[in-house]
């Protein structure tokens, strides 16, 4: 027996896209040069997860420093500016629980990025959705081409860490207790 999840309640009340984004936020934070000596194992692990969103090969030599992580910024879920080897990079971020992709979602998002960076700048932006499991809707195909986002779930990003665990409890239980979990109950609903 195991303790009880940090991240379900009783009234399993649904604000998982709150959670994610919150989790999303501390994880690609840790990634940071400053906390390689707080917790190597986090950092470790927080860096091959934002080596796969900002889609490099691995996380061998990369350098991320002055991470900065705005949640909910002009409705992007998560808006991160980060310098990775010294070099200015932005990753966006939507997360999905329930809800689908609204008609024109994506695209406004890169529109908003444009506005804000302007063309060249916003060239070397990356986007990505996140879901929390493996759905998939063949729907959004198109719409995920047409507007540049990368798909991913929980499951894959935590694959990369190929359950090492950190212990840090926190870092522990999301990326492999309640994601995993999650997948196998959300299963069982279907």
């Amino acid at each position: 027996m195991k303790l009880p999840s940090f991240f379900i309640d009783d009234y399993d009340s649904m604000k998982y896209e709150e959670t994610i984004d919150f989790f999303m936020s501390w994880t690609i934070h840790c990634a940071d040069e400053i906390y390689k000596d707080v917790n190597a194992n986090v950092h470790e692990s927080a860096r091959k997860i934002l080596t796969q969103l900002l889609a490099y090969n691995n996380a061998n030599n990369l350098v991320f420093t002055d991470i900065k992580v705005s949640k909910q910024l002009k409705n992007i879920d998560l808006w991160i500016e980060l310098k990775v080897d010294k070099k200015e990079r932005i990753l966006i971020i939507e997360d999905k629980m329930y809800s689908n992709i609204h008609n024109n979602q994506l695209q406004r998002n890169k529109e908003i990025i444009v506005e804000h960076y302007g063309v060249e700048r916003s060239k070397d932006v990356k986007y990505a959705l996140i879901r929390p499991d493996h759905t998939f809707e063949v729907r959004d195909e198109p719409i995920l081409k047409k507007s540049n986002f990368v798909y991913f779930n929980l499951e894959q990003l935590a694959d990369c860490l190929e359950e090492k665990r950190t212990g840090h409890d926190l870092f522990d239980e999301f990326w492999f207790n309640w994601t995993l979990d999650s997948e196998e109950k959300r299963e069982k609903k279907i």
